[in-house]
């Protein structure tokens, strides 16, 4: 092993003192950044007491240091950052002190950082460590005090990795005092050391995560969307807990339960997942329209049961499991978890479009009560998350605030879509209807009236009615069916929209009366010219769009899908960003 550099920048701290030692006596340059050169010469006493001749370099100023590190190394390849957040095991910035938040640390610790950008570049492996510590306070005070201290020191993480983003430098963090299995500062230090010389003495594995998954489980377009991101977690040899309720539990479990091993019982080097049920919100329907009263009302008579089941799920399965990062489609389970844990999520979902983007003034004003609400909804649904990734067949502009954690992404299409062989949608020879709510009592009286060959999904049973085949669920007689369809008629949300303008199929939207979602969804669709929407399915409206159909195809076949490939490279590169910043936090730790 050639020559390794490594610079530690510090404030005094008793760890530095063992990590200089157990760095020197593994043959390693150090190199000081200290106003303490006592502290040095002890070491270098003890190491030469063990016969060891250490490699030590003092630095009291940062005058030229750069300019020394790089004619006698022609590299730095570790940067041990101690005295971030290191004040007699305190923080030092504490957002309710009466200073308020004062930043100056921090910065003096990421400027300086920079400046060693172009060494650290110049070395083949590597990396930061950034070292943080906590004090063990037996109180609510010390509880909220500790609280408050994890949101700086993740604002502090955040504008740390922002400044290496375009490096190949690796970002790695320890929390001093996380692992109650250490119990001495020859440990902790033992640990730092280790963690940065690993690139330098294993070979390079696949850098898997524990990952945990939240689904909100009404219906199954979550969870069909989330299926295709869990698959490339498995691809790249993640282990996934997903968190689902409702119909979707039985789906996923189905689709990966028998492929993939659990996570308690693979490797670290193979993929595994748990499909985890939980008890989540159900959305009550009278006449197509959404009873916001009866969803209330049945969701606090299930409350007692929720709360048994879910809390079973957060302790036996996740606590003790520790998660390193949260991927959250809509759920708030993952998130609060997320939250209560100071782990980094993504969201991956369609519905921030109406908080994160600029939504045009008459797309609003089409409803605008349920646009407020729908916002509002969203808005403290999942606040605060490291980076949204936003699905859809239509693109607004960003809104300026939110551009550098927002990223949009084209219709997140199952595989089974995107291998499906279409015929042009003039050549169909049926139309495809999905009807996700059995409310609708008028539905079938008016496609037979409208006298054109329907395949109806939905209604949950098998029966041919004249011109109508009712066909109960199957996943490849659905895509067939909609691959060759002159157009779709629905009244679902986003997912179906997505896959029919994906594969060219216009499409005649009835949006649920008070889910605006739907209504933007559908506005976006007339305004694109693949479809029209109607506040219901009128025989006249069905009529009408239907002669227009060679129309909405021509302005389809503009539309190209990339077979989700930025949703990839973004879930890629947004994972890898994370895996630097892990720091497990335990709120009832400070109660034990």
């Amino acid at each position: 092993m050639s020559l390794i550099t490594a610079l530690i920048l510090g404030t005094g701290h008793e760890v530095e003192d063992e990590i200089v030692y157990q760095l020197g006596k593994k043959g390693i340059c150090v190199i000081y950044y200290s106003n303490n050169g006592n502290k040095l010469e002890r070491v270098t006493k003890m190491l030469n007491d063990e016969d060891i001749q250490p490699k030590f370099i003092l630095l009291n100023t940062t005058d030229n240091m750069i300019k020394q590190i790089d004619e006698e190394f022609g590299k730095l390849d570790i940067l041990i950052n101690t005295g971030i957040l290191l004040d007699n095991g305190q923080f030092k910035i504490n957002l309710l002190s009466k200073q308020g938040f004062d930043a100056h640390d921090f910065f003096r610790t990421l400027n300086t950082s920079e400046t060693l950008i172009s060494l650290l570049q110049k070395s083949s492996s590597s990396s930061i460590i950034n070292v943080y510590s906590y004090t063990k306070m037996n109180s609510f005070t010390g509880f909220v005090q500790d609280y408050a201290s994890k949101v700086v020191l993740h604002k502090f993480i955040d504008q740390f990795n922002k400044s290496f983003i375009n490096t190949n430098i690796k970002i790695l963090s320890i929390s001093l005092g996380d692992d109650k299995n250490i119990q001495t500062i020859q440990d902790e230090a033992n640990r730092i050391v280790r963690l940065a010389l690993t690139p330098f003495i294993e070979p390079s594995k696949s850098k898997h995560m524990r990952i945990l998954y939240g689904i909100v489980g009404e219906g199954l377009g979550h969870s069909t969307r989330s299926k295709v991101t869990l698959e490339i977690l498995m691809n790249e040899g993640h282990h996934v807990k997903v968190v689902v309720s409702n119909r979707a539990y039985k789906f996923l479990h189905d689709s990966f339960s028998n492929r993939y091993p659990r996570c308690a019982e693979a490797t670290t080097d193979k993929a595994a997942i748990d499909i985890v049920e939980i008890e989540g919100l159900t959305m009550q329907y009278v006449n197509n329209v959404f009873d916001e009263k009866a969803s209330v009302l049945h969701t606090m008579q299930r409350m007692p049961t929720m709360l048994n089941k879910n809390l079973g799920a957060y302790y036996r399965n996740l606590t003790f499991w520790r998660p390193q990062a949260v991927i959250s489609d809509f759920d708030s389970f993952a998130y609060m978890f997320a939250k209560a844990h100071g782990l980094s999520i993504l969201s991956i979902d369609n519905q921030h479009v109406v908080q994160r983007c600029v939504i045009p003034d008459e797309a609003r004003e089409s409803d605008p009560r349920s646009f407020n609400t729908y916002k509002n909804f969203v808005k403290v649904k999942l606040p605060s998350c490291d980076h949204y990734i936003i699905t859809g067949f239509f693109t607004p502009e960003k809104r300026e605030k939110y551009k550098s954690k927002t990223t949009l992404v084209p219709p997140i299409l199952r595989q089974a879509i995107l291998d499906v062989k279409t015929i042009p949608a003039e050549q169909g020879e049926h139309f495809l209807v999905y009807q996700s709510s059995k409310s609708d009592t008028t539905l079938l009286s008016t496609l037979a009236a409208f006298g054109e060959k329907c395949i109806v999904y939905g209604l949950g049973r098998e029966e041919i009615i004249g011109n109508l085949h009712l066909k109960g669920f199957s996943e490849q007689g659905f895509v067939d069916d909609l691959a060759c369809a002159k157009g779709v008629i629905a009244n679902d949300g986003l997912s179906l929209m997505n896959e029919a303008i994906s594969l060219q199929r216009p499409f005649f939207s009835v949006p649920v009366e008070n889910q605006y979602e739907q209504v933007l969804n559908a506005w976006y669709l007339q305004k694109l010219g693949y479809g029209v929407f109607s506040d219901k399915i009128e025989l006249n409206a069905l009529k009408k769009w239907a002669e227009n159909i060679p129309q909405y195809a021509s302005a389809l076949s503009n539309y190209h899908h990339d077979s989700n490939l930025q949703l990839y490279k973004t879930v890629k590169r947004v994972l890898a960003e994370f895996s630097t910043r892990f720091i497990w936090w335990d709120p009832l730790k400070r109660f034990q």
